[in-house]
């Protein structure tokens, strides 16, 4: 009887192996992506109490219907934010009294504050863990979006319009980012996006130094040629209509150059001299290609990562053995999450592969008490049928043959004499054929 095979012989992964997940211990880092601090498995690891539940109600819309629809009103609650902060800058609102506007912040910002405190709350299960999540990058986002406000309760005046506090507070609008978390699609045009820059760096880079040479040599011909003449009375270059020159020195000229290649032509500068207008051609020329050079190789870079990512998915999600660490469009935005799925998924296979190996199977040949002659199949009587089959045109083509040479050699040919001939030597014809 076969014995089964011990686990120990079979070569189990180590640690650093790609395609099994390493059991971390609970001091090791759990969160190893900066951008956001709600990794799908921090539920998992952290214990039963109602801190968790607070975590899954907050962090995890999927979770339960009441997870969704505080996603759904906290959601509501940002793009309503940012409405009104737009709304608050358009004239048309002035009239209305700043009682209204201060009602609705303070609103809103004690909504946020209540929503913060429980975060901090849920990630507060260790120090390290809390520290983590503060430190995060939508943490730090929902802290500037609330700190103003208190900034400005604490000092008793209007800070709106201190340009320092004005710059703080336009981080209310960085909330809006937020939701995009919880969808995979736009993280991945994110990653598409970013791996596109880096594949396109060397490219861009070239067309960079292009753009920064011809900027400074036309900004110099430039400000040669439209400068005019200095006035020492004024102190400044007249142009041949007596006017101060626009192109006074090499930056304003520059300025024009810039202008000028990136097609947005506001016209407060013109050159007015004919060498001036005749430098500038090039210019117009030079601005088209500036436009669709860098906006073909990105494009072409973003199809071609796109189109990637989608054959790795496939690849995944088809082939158990692909391994996404060889995958030369990995980025770190999402890396950590699809590391966690495959590691997961190939976990379970190395479990059920193990299982299936050490699971003992009986012993078929001595389960067999008596030996039976084999049935045939349905294949060999098809198989066989097809042989007797083509020996019967091998015969037929045989007789064809026969009578040919016959005609040929000017004999008759008599059928019934060959019958009888092939009657007398038909059973040592069947016994040459068996040997």
């Amino acid at each position: 009887m076969s014995q089964p095979i011990p686990l120990s012989q079979i070569s189990t992964t180590s640690a650093s192996s790609p395609f099994v997940a390493s059991h971390t211990s609970p001091q090791e880092p759990e969160y190893q992506n900066g951008l956001a601090y709600d990794h799908e498995d921090e539920a998992k690891r952290m214990p039963p109490s109602w801190q968790k539940d607070v975590y899954m109600l907050l962090e995890q819309p999927t979770s339960s219907q009441a997870a969704f629809l505080v996603h759904f009103f906290t959601t509501s609650l940002i793009v309503f934010s940012a409405v009104v902060t737009v709304l608050e800058t358009v004239p048309a609102f002035h009239s209305i009294s700043g009682g209204v506007w201060f009602g609705l912040e303070t609103t809103l910002v004690v909504l946020f504050t209540i929503e913060y405190i429980g975060r901090c709350v849920a990630h507060a299960t260790s120090w390290k863990r809390f520290f983590r999540w503060v430190i995060s990058f939508f943490g730090v986002i929902d802290l500037l979006g609330i700190l103003p406000y208190y900034i400005e309760i604490a000092m008793q005046q209007d800070t709106s319009t201190l340009f320092r506090f004005t710059i703080l507070r336009t981080f209310r609008l960085l909330r809006v980012f937020r939701p995009f978390r919880y969808n995979n699609t736009i993280l991945l045009t994110i990653e598409v996006m970013y791996l596109s820059f880096r594949r396109s760096q060397h490219a861009l880079l070239a067309l960079a130094f292009f753009v920064v040479m011809v900027l400074i040599v036309f900004s110099t011909l430039l400000y040669f040629a439209e400068r005019g003449t200095w006035d020492e009375t004024i102190g400044v270059f007249l142009n041949s209509d007596g006017d101060p020159s626009q192109f006074a020195s090499i930056p304003a000229a520059g300025w024009f150059v810039l202008v000028t290649i990136t097609t947005v032509g506001y016209g407060e500068i013109t050159p007015r001299s004919f060498l001036g207008r005749l430098i500038t051609l090039p210019l117009l020329v030079f601005g088209l290609l500036l436009i669709a050079l860098p906006t073909f190789v990105l494009g072409r870079e973003f199809s071609i990562v796109w189109e990637s990512m989608e054959e790795a998915q496939r690849a995944r999600d088809g082939d158990e053995n692909s391994d996404p660490f060889n995958d030369p469009t990995t980025s770190p935005l999402l890396s950590s999450r699809r590391t966690r799925d495959f590691a997961a998924s190939s976990t379970s296979l190395w479990r059920t592969t193990a299982e299936e190996v050490t699971r003992p199977r009986p012993n078929r040949v001595a389960s067999n008490t008596s030996i039976r002659p084999p049935v045939p199949t349905q294949s060999e009587a098809e198989l066989s049928a097809q042989i007797t089959e083509l020996r019967a045109k091998v015969e037929m083509q045989e007789e064809m043959l026969r009578r040919i040479m016959y005609a040929v050699e000017g004999r008759g040919y008599d059928a019934s004499a060959q019958r009888r001939a092939e009657a007398v030597g038909s059973p040592s014809q069947e016994g040459s054929r068996t040997r």
